[in-house]
């Protein structure tokens, strides 16, 4: 199945989370990240899976302040709305880029905000669709950042991951963001 915020990932045993465990534990576990609930979406995220969340959003909102225009690992978060690099089609690419690439750094620094805010509050236990949107947004800015430094296309199968490469931990990460963005985006579509 595919989702508006790529491909879920196909295989995820063996693979380390960012606690040190395995995705297949944590895939395993009763509850899934997100769940529908009566008053809202239910929040099944430990103290350290709130607070790596937050620091990799914090990592993106750093990112987005600070890359300069074209910066190759941003690339996913701002495509090209023209595909031609020749002629009209370059020069409308330059102006769309100048006219909307603040309101697309404001929107995901606006979402990113709130779900800092949300997770900060280790109470907080649901949140409205509203806020999951928002946490999809967050997640998949990561995910696509990630994507881009680990040169992840749509070709590539989980199969070829190599425990013993240098950006082996990496491609865990990338892998528990997609199933995390797999459960909200499950979440929503159920709600």
């Amino acid at each position: 199945m595919n989702t508006a915020c790529g491909q879920p990932c196909k295989k995820m045993v063996g693979k380390k989370t960012a606690g040190g465990k395995t995705a297949a534990t944590e895939m395993a576990r009763r509850k899934p990240p997100f769940e529908n609930g009566r008053n809202g979406y239910i929040i099944n995220l430990d103290d350290d899976e709130r607070h790596f969340i937050r620091r990799l959003v914090g990592e993106v909102r750093e990112l987005l302040t600070s890359m300069p225009v074209g910066d190759p690992k941003m690339a996913r978060l701002f495509p090209p709305a023209y595909t031609h690099s020749t002629g009209e089609d370059a020069d409308a690419e330059t102006e769309y880029q100048r006219l909307m690439r603040d309101e697309l750094v404001a929107s995901r620094l606006d979402s990113i905000g709130r779900i800092d805010e949300l997770l900060a509050d280790t109470s907080s236990s649901t949140m409205s669709g509203e806020q999951l949107n928002a946490f999809v947004v967050s997640l998949n800015s990561v995910r696509l950042i990630l994507g881009t430094i680990l040169d992840i296309t749509d070709e590539d199968d989980d199969e070829d991951d190599d425990p013993d490469s240098p950006l082996a931990a990496e491609m865990a990460m990338y892998h528990f963001l997609s199933w995390l963005l797999d459960s909200a985006v499950t979440a929503l579509m159920q709600g």
